[in-house]
Order: structure tokens, then sequence, then C-alpha cells
């Protein structure tokens, strides 16, 4: 069994099975079955059922954001926003499952039909993070049950409770039972879900580390697989900006959930003409911020999600000041609980690992750029590509920076406040590849099947014969009944 703490309070909450591989390989099998129960149902008959998950999420929105931040150490506010958010995804995928269709393609060949069905791709395979354990879970789940797949997930040994109850909510509101499979457990369970063979389409959220073992696992059958990995994502705050009133919209958006999140713009570049000012207005505000239990809703910064994650921010922080940085800031933490103070860094340089590495913790390193060329070629030095925020009243600037930017997500004079199901989400370089949200999010899990139909055939087959099958793919037209009048005129 796996033990579930809570980070808060430092106190287990829960045990959980550590699923085995036969564990895995019944899920798969079970899945496999109930999506072509699912698929057998009325176009009509998915949509209401993935409304009514919507519908359930938003009924359960008070205790499902309670269990939330009693899991993963979110603020409870920001728990009801990730319940918004998903609940808003399973009505947006909804429609999806009673209008998506194929298209008839008309051909120049007399008497053929040619036209195309969109089908499942069959059962998809989701290993989950912590962070943001049943957002994260809704953003597959939503889209694969709405283009008729199934889906198995391995959520994160940490935080697995809120898909669990994803998944009975799912049942409940009419999806065949295994149709959404939850196996709970450690690596050598995710290890097992990448490399099944029963799986037809793999996603991954994690660290970049643990995607290239699940890619090398997948590659082995040749499964599809798009992957979340995190990001360093840049926050660039020009001179002609009002401070005091973007001030804490920039540090919301660096230190959203203790920043543990993949999009937080904990890397903030400052025009020099106005680094001093800012880095004194975000050190008072630092040292003021309320950290505290994520149950409390007066807290604005939870816990870390265990005391091993703790840990591991404390060290890039020691580093850094090892490395020449100077902590100028720090608020006060709670001593009971996995809680590291948010931390503001300045002197820090392009090289050091805390402005080059995701530290996935409340701590924000600041440097400064001197014009829009600096800002950009420093803002893109980075492995990662996931997000950016611009901060500026040039909107000349704003657009060019939304244009050379290298992320997926550019905020201009905002970060992280905007985030909807119906745009896609996504990013480049180690921050992983393919979008599952969106208009088109669905169709990451279908694909197109093509049909040429005619009726039965009569009277000579010479033209079969002889005509034998296209050449050059398929890509030449021509008239079949003429092609055989020239043959008959041959002999």
């Amino acid at each position: 069994m796996i033990t579930v703490w809570n980070p808060s309070l430092g106190e287990p909450i829960a045990e959980v099975p550590d699923g085995s591989a036969e564990d895995v390989d019944g899920a798969v099998a079970a899945a496999r079955a109930a999506q072509r129960e699912w698929w057998g149902l009325a176009p009509y008959e998915r949509e209401r059922a993935l409304h009514r998950i919507g519908d359930l999420i938003l009924e359960r929105k008070d205790s499902l954001a309670r269990l939330e931040s009693d899991d993963t150490g979110k603020t409870l506010v920001a728990s009801c926003d990730d319940i918004d958010f998903a609940a808003e995804l399973f009505h947006f995928s909804s429609a999806h499952a009673a209008r998506a269709h194929g298209t008839q393609i008309p051909l120049s060949e007399h008497g053929t039909l040619c036209y195309t069905l969109l089908e499942p791709i069959g059962v998809v395979g989701l290993i989950t993070a912590w962070n943001s354990a049943l957002l994260i879970a809704a953003t597959t789940i939503g889209p694969a049950l709405a283009a008729g797949c199934a889906v198995v997930t391995k959520p994160d040994q940490q935080a697995p409770l809120s898909t669990l109850e994803l998944a009975r909510i799912a049942v409940e509101a009419g999806v065949p039972a295994d149709c959404v499979g939850v196996v709970t457990g450690g690596d050598e369970t995710g290890a097992r879900l990448a490399e099944h063979p029963g799986i037809d389409k793999l996603v991954f959220t994690g660290s970049v580390k643990t995607s290239r073992s699940v890619l090398r696992a997948a590659a082995e059958n040749g499964t599809p697989s798009a992957i979340d990995t995190g990001g360093k994502s840049p926050n660039i705050v020009f001179a002609d900006v009002d401070i005091e009133t973007s001030l804490d919209p920039i540090l919301r958006g660096a230190l959203t959930n203790g920043g543990q999140e993949c999009c937080t713009g904990a890397r903030i570049l400052v025009e020099r003409s106005i680094l001093d000012e800012f880095v004194e207005r975000a050190a008072e505000r630092i040292r003021g911020l309320r950290v505290g239990d994520a149950a409390d809703l007066a807290t604005e910064i939870g816990p870390m999600v265990s005391a091993v994650h703790r840990d591991r921010v404390a060290g890039f922080v020691e580093r850094a000041v090892a490395e020449g940085a100077r902590i100028h800031a720090q608020a006060d933490a709670p001593e009971r609980g996995f809680f590291f103070p948010p931390t503001l860094l300045d002197g820090v340089t392009e090289t050091m690992e805390v402005w080059c590495d995701e530290v996935f913790g409340p701590v924000l390193a600041v440097n400064a750029f001197d014009g829009d060329d600096d800002a950009l070629a420093k803002a893109n030095a980075s492995r990662y590509g996931l997000a950016a925020g611009v901060w500026t009243a040039d909107i000349d600037r704003a657009i060019r920076f939304v244009r050379e930017l290298d992320a997926g997500l550019v905020w201009v004079n905002s970060f992280l406040d905007v985030l909807s199901p119906v745009a896609p989400f996504g990013g480049g370089k180690d921050s992983g590849f393919g979008s599952w949200l969106g208009v088109s999010g669905p169709d990451a899990f279908s694909r197109h099947k093509t049909a040429y139909v005619r009726g039965v055939p009569t009277g000579k087959s010479s033209e079969r014969l002889a005509g034998g099958p296209r050449s050059s793919g398929g890509l030449r037209q021509s008239n079949g009944g003429d092609r055989a009048k020239r043959l008959d005129e041959l002999r």
C-alpha cells in the first residue's frame, strides 16, 4: 500500500494500492472492452454523459476542492478554480461527441463514393503529475472520452485521490465502468502502463527526465505519445508599465500554487532602469505573504507536496547562494507541514542553475535587460518553451514579442490569470509536444478512415483486370468507364 499525506499538516490521510503489472494488464483489457461499449452508444448519449460529468463536478465543487487541497497542498481558492476549469472542460468536450463526423470527398471516378469516418484511436494511457491532479487528469480524460476512447490513468502516488473520485463521477454520469480506469502506484506501475502493447496512445505529464524513459518504453511498441514536461517561463517587465498596479499580478503568475505549476513565470526579467524599484517593492510584498494551511481561505501560499520536494527546493536556493546570488527577501512559513518560504533572489546570472532549471517551488530569480532585443535574447535562451509573459504599454512591442518568443502560450499584461479549455495548450523544446485542448483537442485521440464505395460489379471485368491498383499513391484520377472503352477498341 502507498500512504498519501496532507502536505499542510504533514500527516497521512489515506492509503491506496501499489498497483502491479497484472493490475495494469487487467485495467487495459477492461478498458478495451468498455471502449467498444462507449463507442457503441448513440452520439447524443455520449454527449449527455460528458455534460453530466461537468454538472456533477460543479455539484461537488466544495468537497472536490477540499479533497484536492488536502491531497496536493494547493490552496482552497486555487483548487476551486481548477474544479471550475474541469467542469467547463467536460461541458465543452461534450459538444464534440455528437457533432464529430467525417466528410464526403468528391472524385472524378464515375460511380465511386469516397468518404471518411472519424473514429476513436482506442485506449489512451495517461500518466499524470501531482501538482494539479484533478485538472491534469480532466484535460486528457475529457477530450479522449469525447473522441470515443477509453482511458487508463496512473496518477502520481503523492496525489491520487481526486483522480479516483473523477473516475467514480464518470461512471455515475453514464460512462461505462472501466472506461475511465485508474491504477494507483509508483514508478513501476507507470512504467508498465507506458510499455503496454494494449495502449493506442500515451499522454504523460511530469519531469523531462522521466519523460525520456516513458517515451523510450512507448517507442518499443510504436505507441504515439504526447508529453507536457514543464517550463522555466520568462516574465518580462518593461519600464513603461506601472509597477504599483502590475506587481501583484506579476507575482501571482510567478507564485501560483507555490510555484508548483509548469507555467509559472518565476524567471523575472526587468528593464534595468526600474530594476531597483521593482526588486524593493517585490521584496516588501513577498515578506508579507500569508503562508499556511491550504484549507484556510486566507492562505496565499500553501506547502510543497512532500518533505522530499521541500528539501529539493531548498537545495536550489542553497546552491544559488553558493554561486553568488543573494536572498533579497523571504516570507515567514509554518514549521509544521512541508512548507518552504517564498523567496526572492537577486544577483542571479544567466548561467546559474536556479535561472536555467525548473525549481518547481516559490523561488523567484530576477535579472535585468537592456532594450527589446536583449529581453528577447535572454527570454529565449532556455531549453524550455512552454509559456511567457510580457508587461508593456506598447502594443507594437507586445505583438512583436508574441510572435518572437519561443513559447506555446504568451500572456500580455497578465500571467496565468486567464486559461481556457477552449484554447490549445502546449509548448515546445524541452516543455514537450502535442496539444489536446481547444476545439481540435479530441482530434488528438481520433483517426480518419477513408472508404471507397461502389455498387456490385456487373458485366465484363476487363476494367478491373486491366486497370489494376492506382499508381503514384492514388494521386491520379481518371474515368474508369473511358479506360474500359479504350481497351475494347484496342481488341
